[in-house]
Formats: structure tokens, C-alpha cells, sequence
């Protein structure tokens, strides 16, 4: 959903909008809304006791989409509301508000309308030469679907929210020193050499004696076994079947519905009638034959199919065995037997029945069977901890050294270097070693600064050989400015949400996942 957001205009009109929308997530008329208590309608979630009603959230999603419709356009706010997230984000906004706004009551915060008809008037967007504009202050919000009493409702919970995030703003404040070491750190340029030290160096070295696969054979039977296997002979019945005449052979009963009313409404309701009607002959049918499915295929025109390879505990990507009781049925005692198995009712309102082809029960794969398996895994095993372990040795070494050199093992190991490199210019390190990389300190009197990371096919040997930072007077005043105010928003947004956290926590919020999952889908 936030693509959506990051792909809209930024012109002024959309900010407000924007302003518009979040504003609408904000509770007011509360006392409207809500209703607290144990008794009254069922609710979807409840904040210390006050409820939020299915038609309170129900409302709610509608009012988040129509305003994304004046936004984005309705098909583009349908397809947002069609996602999981949407209405989990429009309760949490909910349960959200209702803590922030027991908050501000908590400490008696209020907003005066002197206050708040100067933050109106002092919205650009409302203005006309520089001076509020009635007119296009009701124009606009007309536009977007509101009328001003609802934005002012909104507007003044806002700001009465707004104050409490006055204390994070004062904690979350930036000195320049710190907005001019951001800046350094994200200019700073590292030479680096780096040595790889893959695992495959040492796979003839790690290979196991047999002793050692017999027993990891041994002690891992579990990891080898095979689960049992069935393919069965199956028949689905369902009201489809009785759509048309001489599907039965209890003709009096399918004529209705082959006969029918041309309603296609009618006809299904004539053929699921039908269908009914011949459930529990169906399964006297699989009771009196039980050594095949041809008598009740037979006598409802049904087709017998294959499941194909079946795997106890392995559902089917799709057709009736995907469903897992659908599956427990076809590894039944009885159906394992050699009789049929009882119907079963699928998830869509079918009847399946099967009986079985074949049958292979689980078993233990042989050592033969699983030996290379076993022999590669050690190998990558003992490989990995052998690479770790040199790995290891030569940084101790050349830490001890103070020599980059040291690392390369007297040549059995290549030196790599790469020069001039910066958080966003990688130089061909992966994001783990450039991260490390940029970790490290600064060389000390010329002796690298070295460690070492885990790569995808062994270790790497790092050692930053050269740190290149620019000189703090080379910064703008006016990016160091700007700097500051990204480091104090982001502080503050940090430590805001910190505090929705901790009166989150200390709350008695209670979600029915139920009733939210039935009131999203309305």
C-alpha cells in the first residue's frame, strides 16, 4: 500500500490531501462511536473496556476509502482495501486513537477555537494571495468528500494529540556536531583488501571415513524415512451432477431439476435439492459394495479417476486431495484394507469416496541408498569448520603482525583490493563485508584495521588499509541545517512511537480475530 503513497504528486493540493487522510484516521466524536461496557452489539476489539463495534470499524473502512478515492481514484482505492493489511492498519489507527486520546483526557489537554481557527487560516492551501479564503476552504474540502465541521472535529483532536509529542520533539533535538558526523560518515571513503577463504579449499580434507557415515547413519535413522505412499481409485459427487436428466437412476427425483425453471437460480437450488436427496444412498452404495467404486459410479453417472502418488502427510497442490482430511482418508484402516472408504464431505459441499490401488508403507532408505547424501553433508560440515578455523589462525596472525600480508597464507590465498569505497559505491563487497568493512576503526599509525565475516562459500579476511574523511568545514551550514532537522524527525518519530508502545503495553487491548476478519470482508 505504501508504493501507492510514494508514487503520489507532491504538489501542494496532495499534501493536504494527504493531511486530509490522516487526519480521518483520528478519532473524534468518540462518544458517537463507541460503546463501553460488556453488554450492546459484538465488538471487534476493545481498548480498557470501550468498544470498538463491528459498526464502528465497518464505517471506518468505508471512510478510509472514500477518502483514498478522492485521492487515488476508486479503482485504485478498491485495490488497497482489498489488501490484508488495509484493515488491520485502520484498527490499529482506531486502538491507536483511543489510547492517545485517554491520554490527552488523562492530562487534560485541550485546544481553545482561537487555536484552532488560526491553524485553519494558516494552512497555505486554504489561502488566497496569503489570506485565508473562506470560499476556497469550503471548496476544497468539499471536493474531498468532507464538510468543515468533520475537518475541524478532526483538526482539533489532532492537535490536542499533537501535544503529546511535545516532549519527544524536545528529547529527539540534534546538535550540529551530530548532523556534521552524519554527514562525514555517509562521505567517507575506505580502502580495503580482503582475502576469501572458501570452504571448498579444504573438501578432499573433510571427506568421512566410512565409520564416521555409518554413524551418522545410525544416528539420524529418523532423517532417512520414507512416509508411506498410496495411489486410490476415487469418485467426487456433488450437485453439478444432477443439473441435468439421467444423471440418477432415481429418476423422479433429478427430473425436478432437469426440468426446472430457466432461473439458473432455480435450477441449482433443484439440483442441490436433488443432490440432498441422495446423500445417504450414495453412501449405502459404498456400505453394500465395498470392493469398488463401479456400483455407485454406475448408478450416478460418476467418472472413477486416479489420484495418482499420494504421500501420507503431503497435501496435494490441487483437485480434492489437497484438502488434508481428503488425504487421512485415502490412508484410512479401511480403505488400506481393500474396502471402500465412507464419504467424506469436501470443503465446497462434494462427497468423495475412494478405494485403494496401491500401497507402499513407509520404511528406512538403506545406507547404500542415502550414502552420498550422508558424505556430502559431512563433508560441507567439516569443510566449513576447517575454512572457519584457518580463517581464524591467519587474523590472528596478522593482527599480532600488524601485516595485511600475513593473511594471504604466503601466497595460497590472493590479496584483493578495492580502492575508494563508500557506504553507497561497494566495489564488489557483499552488503555483510561492506557493513563490517565500515564497522572497523580507523587504522592506528598505519596498521590495518582487520576482521573477518562469513560469506556465502566461506570466510573473508578483511583489513581497511586507508580511512579518507572530509573535513568538517567542507559541510554546507545549510546541509548541516538540514542534516540536523532529518536527525531530530526521525528521533522524534522514534521515541513517539516508543511512547504508543509502552501505553499499548500497559493497556488491556483485546482483538477478536474473528469478527475482524468478518467485518473486513463485508
Amino acid at each position: 500500500m505504501m508504493d501507492v503513497f510514494r508514487n503520489f504528486g507532491q504538489s501542494f493540493i496532495a499534501k493536504i490531501i494527504m493531511v486530509l487522510i490522516a487526519l480521518s484516521f483520528v478519532l473524534w466524536g468518540v462518544s458517537g462511536y463507541l460503546m463501553s461496557g460488556s453488554s450492546g452489539p459484538a465488538a471487534v476489539a476493545s481498548v480498557n473496556g470501550q468498544k470498538i463495534t463491528e459498526a464502528v470499524f465497518h464505517k471506518r473502512l468505508e471512510e478510509a476509502q472514500e477518502r483514498y478515492s478522492h485521492v487515488f481514484g476508486a479503482a485504485t482505492a478498491a485495490k488497497m482495501a482489498q489488501q490484508s493489511s488495509f484493515a488491520h492498519d485502520v484498527l490499529n489507527g482506531l486502538i491507536d486513537n483511543i489510547l492517545l486520546g485517554t491520554e490527552a483526557g488523562r492530562l487534560g489537554l485541550q485546544v481553545s477555537d482561537t487555536a484552532l481557527a488560526k491553524k485553519v487560516e494558516a494552512i497555505p492551501v486554504f489561502q488566497e494571495k496569503g489570506v485565508f479564503s473562506k470560499a476556497k476552504y469550503q471548496k476544497l474540502l468539499a471536493a474531498n468528500g468532507m464538510t468543515p465541521a468533520q475537518f475541524e472535529g478532526m483538526l482539533r483532536e489532532s492537535m490536542r494529540l499533537e501535544q503529546l509529542q511535545v516532549i519527544p520533539q524536545i528529547i529527539a533535538s540534534a546538535s550540529d556536531q551530530a548532523a556534521t558526523e552524519v554527514w562525514g560518515w555517509s562521505q567517507e571513503y575506505r580502502d580495503i583488501k580482503t582475502v576469501t577463504i572458501t570452504d571448498a579449499h579444504f573438501a578432499e580434507q573433510a571427506k568421512p571415513d566410512t565409520a564416521e557415515v555409518q554413524s551418522f547413519y545410525q544416528s539420524h535413522l529418523s532423517e532417512f524415512h520414507l512416509p508411506a505412499e498410496v495411489e486410490v481409485h476415487y469418485v467426487v459427487m456433488g450437485p453439478h451432477n444432477f443439473l441435468g436428466a439421467n444423471q440418477t437412476s432415481a429418476k423422479g427425483v433429478t427430473a425436478a431439476a432437469a426440468s426446472g425453471s430457466k432461473n439458473s437460480e432455480q435450477a441449482d437450488q433443484a439440483a442441490e435439492n436433488a443432490f440432498q436427496a441422495q446423500v445417504e444412498n450414495f453412501k449405502d452404495r459404498l456400505f453394500s459394495s465395498p470392493d469398488g467404486l463401479q456400483s455407485v459410479a454406475k448408478a450416478y453417472h460418476l467418472t472413477i479417476e486416479s489420484s495418482g502418488q499420494l504421500t501420507a502427510g503431503k497435501q496435494a497442490s490441487s483437485g480434492p486431495f489437497s484438502d488434508p482430511k481428503a488425504l487421512d482418508l485415502a490412508f484410512s484402516k479401511a480403505v488400506l484394507a481393500g474396502k471402500n472408504s465412507s464419504a467424506l464431505t469436501l470443503k465446497n459441499g462434494d462427497l468423495l469416496a475412494v478405494h485403494l490401488l496401491h500401497y507402499t508403507p513407509g520404511r528406512a532408505q538403506t545406507l547404500a541408498a542415502v550414502k552420498n547424501q550422508i558424505v556430502a553433508q559431512l563433508t560441507a560440515e567439516k569443510a566449513t569448520q576447517l575454512a572457519k578455523s584457518k580463517a581464524e589462525a591467519l587474523l590472528a596472525s596478522a593482527r599480532k603482525a600488524g601485516k595485511v600480508e600475513v593473511l594471504s597464507a604466503d601466497g595460497t590465498y590472493p590479496v584483493q583490493v578495492h580502492l575508494n569505497v563508500t557506504r553507497k559505491d561497494a566495489r564488489g563487497l557483499y552488503p555483510t563485508l561492506l557493513s563490517a568493512a565500515f564497522d572497523a576503526p580507523a587504522p592506528i599509525k598505519h596498521i590495518p584495521s582487520m576482521g573477518m565475516v562469513r560469506g556465502q562459500n566461506g570466510y573473508t579476511l578483511f583489513a581497511v588499509t586507508q580511512v579518507m574523511a572530509p573535513s568538517s568545514v567542507a559541510v554546507n551550514p545549510k546541509v548541516t541545517a538540514e542534516i540536523r532537522a532529518s536527525l531530530e524527525e526521525q528521533r522524534g518519530r522514534l521515541l513517539s512511537a516508543a511512547y504508543l508502545r509502552d501505553l499499548r503495553d500497559h493497556a488491556k487491548v483485546k482483538i477478536d480475530d474473528a469478527k475482524l476478519a468478518a467485518a473486513s470482508s463485508q
